[in-house]
């Protein structure tokens, strides 16, 4: 009698689960049909399903071998998973996942959300409390360690590379302009820039990339850090998540989250700017001789009005 239950409620639940895509009016979301079928999962399917909510915008850069390994799940577990959620396998439930993770990007729902909203707030002063509080709340004993820890990484490197994709670029164009300014070993990588494959070619183990990388994430950047850990090289990430795709490649993550209700990056020219520092501290003459002769080869140049 038990068993029969069982069955019973894993047959509703699975009814479930096809009702809520049969209607048209509720986009398919993957989360929803871990909810709907998450009391009859067992031990093991609710382990996986437990990473798949907490990781969700990693599951579209995760090889089901790769997912195995983080779950402890063999990928023949995930395949009848995926199945057992309405899925033809593996590749259609990560297609689905990438569909639900580009329809809910925070930065752009925030935007969308400052320019629709009709409040009586002050929209400047809004943005500095948030900016201030956020800001208040980066710092700690764990950000200032791995700081330390990425300064050694960029100080000791053979080449430093830098990557980012769409609005996170801001962040490694500043990061390679300033430390361009007291070393010469540092170049950008970028697929917009033609050369990828020209400068991949010299890569080796004892250079180290910084990748800069927010929600929603770029399979650009990804592929970028996945070619260097591969290499061998070391990876520092500036992220907003422990979980964030570049984060899971990385040996060192500078946490930065973006600031609550914002679309800012605040948070990473401030955790970048500290870098910057602190890699030109590990030897400030030589730091301090390099940009003095730049900006009298600048002044020599006529670069400036």
């Amino acid at each position: 009698m038990k068993i029969y239950f069982q069955k019973l409620l894993t047959f509703a639940s699975k009814a479930s689960i096809i009702e809520l895509r049969r209607n048209k009016k509720v986009e398919r979301n993957v989360l929803n049909e871990i909810e709907a079928g998450y009391a009859q999962f067992t031990k093991k399917q609710k382990k996986l399903a437990d990473f798949m909510r907490e990781n969700i915008h990693s599951i579209p850069f995760l090889s089901i071998v790769e997912l195995g390994e983080k779950t402890e799940v063999s990928p023949a577990s995930i395949t009848r998973f995926t199945r057992e959620l309405g899925y033809n396998g593996y590749a259609e439930f990560q297609k689905s996942v990438s569909d639900l993770v580009r329809r809910d990007v925070v930065p752009m729902r925030e935007l969308k959300s400052s320019i629709t909203s009709d409040g009586e707030e002050d929209i400047l002063e809004g943005m500095i409390e948030r900016n201030v509080d956020s800001l208040r709340k980066l710092y700690g004993e764990g950000l200032k360690e791995s700081l330390y820890e990425a300064s050694e990484l960029v100080g000791t490197g053979r080449r430093v590379y830098i990557t980012a994709a769409r609005s996170s670029f801001c962040v490694a164009y500043y990061l390679y302009f300033m430390l361009k300014e007291f070393m010469d070993c540092v170049e950008l990588l970028s697929e917009g820039l033609g050369d990828i494959s020209n400068k991949l070619q010299f890569i080796t183990p004892e250079d180290v990339l910084i990748a800069v990388s927010y929600e929603r994430y770029t399979r650009a950047t990804y592929n970028i850090v996945s070619y260097l850990n591969e290499a061998g090289s070391k990876i520092i990430a500036i992220t907003d998540s422990y979980s964030s795709p570049i984060a899971l490649k990385a040996d060192c993550v500078l946490l930065a989250r973006q600031a609550p209700d914002t679309y800012s990056f605040v948070n990473a020219m401030t955790v970048a700017n500290a870098l910057i520092a602190a890699v030109g501290r590990r030897d400030r003459e030589r730091s301090l001789e390099r940009m003095k002769r730049q900006d009298e080869i600048a002044i020599e140049y006529g670069l400036y009005l």
